[in-house]
């Protein structure tokens, strides 16, 4: 698994330990890591039988793989895409992890796009974790979230009067629902065609304390796949023991 951040601790007494802090999850990397462990497509697939990604040690984003094919979850990726929503270059296989626009949220290189994939058993459970679950508390106040190159193409091509792509979240604490928060990726109406472009910002507030996560990505036209770009994730992390 890649850990790419290290927790400071602080010691009260002999036996208690209690750490406070914001995570702020930009999936940034020093120039060895994109060197050693991203491939010539510029995205990082897991090998052997991990099952997720750390960016902060806090949280884990669950990604499942075949080998080298990734299948559903998180795939870490530094692919650069279009500006101003423009699509001028040729389609290719890698634009399902291509964001659509010229860097990651707030010019950072690096992002994650999520795949939800529609055969449920090929997806990773939970999505994203507090890896911390039962020593403190994690709240997700937010994160930046943007269309992929492909799915900006896909909806231009197919979208029709009464169409929208959401992307909900669900948060969940001892496997009981905590909340659910939504935004909308694109949508088609007669009087306005928007495709998100620029990252914007989703408020993932409502979900409260959580120690897992999971998304899904709905479409009412099924031509449209189930992938979305996030980054800028930011969590509020108290750990006590």
């Amino acid at each position: 698994m890649i850990t790419v951040a290290f927790m400071a601790a602080s010691c009260l007494g002999d036996a208690s330990y209690s750490n406070k802090y914001t995570a702020d999850i930009t999936f940034d990397f020093d120039a060895s890591v994109y060197k050693n462990l991203f491939g010539a497509d510029s995205t990082y697939v897991l090998e052997g039988e991990d099952q997720g990604f750390y960016y902060d040690p806090s949280l884990i984003f669950g990604q499942t793989h075949d080998n080298d094919t990734f299948l559903g979850g998180f795939i870490l990726s530094y692919l650069t895409g279009e500006s101003n929503g423009l699509i001028t270059k040729p389609e290719s296989v890698n634009d399902r992890y291509r964001v659509h626009a010229a860097t990651g949220s707030v010019k950072s290189t690096g992002y994650v796009v999520f795949y939800d994939n529609p055969d449920s058993e090929k997806m990773p459970d939970p999505h994203m974790a507090f890896t911390y679950r039962g020593l403190g508390t994690c709240t997700i106040a937010g994160c930046y979230v943007n269309n992929t190159t492909l799915v900006a193409r896909k909806v231009k091509e197919h979208f029709q009067d009464g169409d929208k792509l959401t992307l909900k979240a669900t948060g969940y604490l001892n496997d009981k629902e905590t909340g659910v928060s939504s935004i909308t990726l694109a949508q088609y109406t007669e009087a306005k065609d928007s495709v998100m472009y620029n990252w914007s910002a989703f408020d993932m507030s409502k979900l409260g304390a959580v120690d897992k996560v999971m998304f899904e990505v709905e479409s009412t036209n099924d031509a449209v796949p189930g992938y979305v770009c996030i980054d800028g994730v930011l969590a509020n992390i108290d750990i006590k023991y």
